[in-house]
């Protein structure tokens, strides 16, 4: 018997009326145009147009929902907008230059080198974003608001979109959406009064934000930032027995020297060491810090260079010594046992060790807890030496000459960031130095060893309290009592006072008396007792070497080495050992844009257009799966009159799927429907849940009747149950 009624779930919904969908085409409007201009700004892109369109089409299609086939419209055009992007071969450029743009941003943001693709002009980089997030605010029209704002969500928090007065528009937008479909989900007729109070809550939202950005201090989200990271750091990485301070100066407390066991060093030959960990390379006036990832981008090309020609700035001593044919390697076994386990700790003259060649400067990710690495033996001595043999034969000899080139490449990224001093200390050393007429390395460094020897006195239990005055000046001109945090710190910043590229340095020291106690290849575990800080400074063609000016740590290595190696007592210092070697040596430096990646796009199409497939087809099926349980939820809230003959045919719906025509109870249920239907007579609550009953027990006989792809297919392909 044929039934009168019918339950198209799947496809029949209650349309909605003009003014009902008006305020949510207003709401989709404000949010697509919003974010489209966050996009188009963060994308250099300057076509106020565009985001008008986008957000005129964005709402438009909220209308065609209601239309028969309407409800593809925004999945055809998100789909088409893909597609075009991911196969026209302009528009694939355009999509790339984007892709660019997103690179060089994350160079900036993590200071690690990402390569660019290979593109062909600079055009259609507009269309393709404009046709990006066309597909987005498309797919906004149908109540899919998780994509945009994933979207929106990421590029705020990273920093590439701005908080600006589009992100007003977009906020304002955003929030009236997800209220406005909530509430037309939830089954909440949208009066003049609650549509008032929808778009006033978004309002009042947006209003709050921009007061908060306008006044809070405009630094206070980067101190929370910092506070964040150093307090997580500490959770994470750091010992309570850690001795050094990792670069915070404020109001430095005792030197906390302590027996706890922190490095287990095996060395093939036992010798002086100083093991680097942190390196503080800016100075804030309260502590050291990294360089910024901001600054380290700048150089993304010619780290890229250097790292596939295999120097590193780590590695640059090992590399002088093995192009002066100094090649003595050695291997070092080096454990972390409760020294800070985010920093990896090296011996200088690094020869062989699992450097990141994306990163950018001499940022050192770490090893792990327990890690190999290859160095070169020797000293001060040595490492004069070799640069002394650089200077003689360059231009001889093509392993020194290669040396060489990149070695200038990195000093030059030396001089350009080693030599800042804030004028606060800079006032202070100049005070310190008046009179001072020390011009070569040597006369320098002796300059800052006898002035520390003679004005400042070694204490480990001094407390440095210099609030939020500078550290170095409130050292050299107040207390002059310190450790070795704080000789390293004043000569760092002495040593740049005088053009001499210097950075501060924590790691652990072994000193050359207490290695002659052990037996070669024989462990040595380094306690917080060795914990120590001293200052390095650029030896020009070599590369970076430690400066020792505590007193108890320093011997005679660096008169000999400096002192009687250089011969440059008479030469005027001008930021230049080696005067030779500043003429830049002849040799193909590639662009780092010129990474060949021919099939990089044809790769990005071809996997692209599945996975956009994919993408339109979940994003269906969510929709549908949501019109679904409203269509359900319309049942539950209709009254009993309306809702057996709507349940019924849910519940005919069901059978169709069954080799069965019918099911135990449905002559009772089809009666209830027929009285339903046909008569003027009220169903009453029994009746409503006889037929209630009826269409579970269909449900759930369907459930155990059909098979693994049945139950695929009528959940989400046609929308059944």
């Amino acid at each position: 018997m044929k039934n009168e009624n019918s339950f198209k779930i799947n496809i029949k919904q209650r349309e909605e009326t003009f003014c009902e969908l008006l305020p949510k085409a207003a709401a989709v409007f404000a949010a697509a145009t919003g974010f489209s201009g966050m996009a188009f700004s963060a994308f250099g892109v300057t076509e106020p147009l565009f985001g008008m369109i986008i957000g005129i089409i964005a709402a438009v299609c909220l209308f065609f929902l209601q239309k028969k086939l309407g409800k593809y419209i925004p999945f055809a055009i998100a789909a088409v907008c893909f597609l075009a992007v991911l196969i026209v071969p302009d528009l694939r450029n355009g999509m790339l230059l984007l892709a660019n743009k997103v690179c060089e941003f994350m160079t900036s943001a993590t200071g690690e080198i990402h390569l660019p693709f290979e593109t062909i002009g600079e055009s259609f980089a507009a269309e393709s974003l404009f046709l990006l997030v066309l597909a987005l605010s498309a797919l906004l029209s149908t109540g899919l608001i998780l994509p945009m704002a994933v979207a929106a969500a990421l590029g705020i928090i990273s920093g590439f979109l701005s908080i600006d007065a589009y992100f007003a528009v977009f906020a304002t937008g955003f929030i009236a959406t997800v209220l406005l479909f909530f509430a037309l989900q939830s089954g909440t007729k949208i009066t003049a009064k609650a549509l008032v109070s929808l778009f006033a809550t978004a309002g009042i939202c947006v209003l709050v934000s921009a007061v908060l950005i306008n006044f809070v201090p405009a630094d206070a989200g980067t101190k929370l930032k910092v506070f964040a990271e150093e307090k997580v750091h500490s959770v994470l990485f750091d010992s309570k027995t850690n001795a050094m301070p990792e670069g915070k100066l404020k109001n430095l407390g005792a030197f906390n020297k302590n027996g706890a066991q922190a490095i287990e060093v095996t060395m093939e030959k036992q010798q002086k060491l100083y093991l680097k960990g942190f390196v503080g390379e800016v100075y804030t006036g309260n502590g050291w810090k990294s360089l910024g990832n901001d600054v380290l981008s700048e150089y993304a090309e010619d780290f890229y260079n250097l790292h596939k020609d295999g120097f590193y700035g780590q590695s640059a001593v090992a590399s002088a010594l093995e192009a002066t044919e100094q090649q003595e390697k050695s291997a070092m076994s080096i454990k972390n046992l409760s020294a800070c386990s985010k920093i990896t700790y090296l011996p200088y003259a690094v020869s062989a060790a699992p450097f990141d060649e994306r990163k950018i400067g001499d940022k050192t990710d770490c090893f792990g807890e327990e890690y190999e690495i290859s160095y070169i033996s020797g000293g001060l001595l040595e490492w004069y030496s070799a640069q002394v043999k650089l200077s003689e034969k360059q231009g001889s000899h093509s392993k020194i000459d290669e040396h060489l080139a990149n070695e200038y490449i990195y000093r030059e990224f030396v001089k350009n960031n080693y030599l800042d001093v804030p004028k606060e200390a800079f006032e202070a050393i100049e005070k310190a130095f008046e009179g001072e007429d020390a011009s070569t390395a040597t006369e320098i460094i002796s300059a800052v060893l006898v002035y520390l020897e003679k004005n400042v006195t070694y204490d480990e239990k001094v407390v440095t309290r210099n609030g939020n005055e500078d550290f170095a000046a409130y050292f050299l001109g107040k207390t002059a009592r310190g450790y070795s945090v704080h000789y390293a710190t004043a000569a760092t910043l002495m040593l740049r006072y005088f053009g001499i590229p210097a950075r501060y340095v924590e790691g652990y020291f072994l000193s050359a008396e207490d290695a002659e106690n052990y037996e070669n290849g024989r462990a040595i575990v380094l306690t917080e007792e060795n914990a120590h800080a001293w200052a390095e400074y650029y030896l020009e063609g070599v590369g970076w070497i430690p400066f020792e000016t505590t007193p108890g740590y320093m011997d005679d290595e660096l008169e000999k080495a400096a002192f009687r190696t250089s011969g440059e007592s008479s030469k005027r210092y001008e930021q230049s050992e080696l005067p030779e070697t500043n003429v830049e040596q002849d040799r193909p430096k590639d662009d780092i844009t010129e990474v060949k990646k021919d099939n990089t796009a044809i790769i990005i199409a071809v996997v692209s257009v599945p996975v956009v497939l994919l993408i339109a087809a979940v994003c269906y099926v969510f929709v549908m799966r949501k019109r679904f349980k409203k269509a359900l939820s319309d049942i539950d809230s209709a009254d009993n009159k309306t809702a057996v003959p709507l349940r019924f045919g849910y519940a005919q719906k069901l059978i169709g799927t069954l080799k069965a025509s019918e099911t135990e109870g449905y002559e009772e249920a089809f009666a209830i429907n027929k009285e339903a239907l046909f008569s003027k007579h009220e169903i009453s609550d029994e009746q409503r849940k006889v037929v209630d009953d009826f269409a579970k027990k269909v449900l759930s006989e369907c459930k155990n009747s059909w098979n693994l792809w049945q139950k695929i297919k009528y959940k989400f392909i046609k929308f059944i149950y």
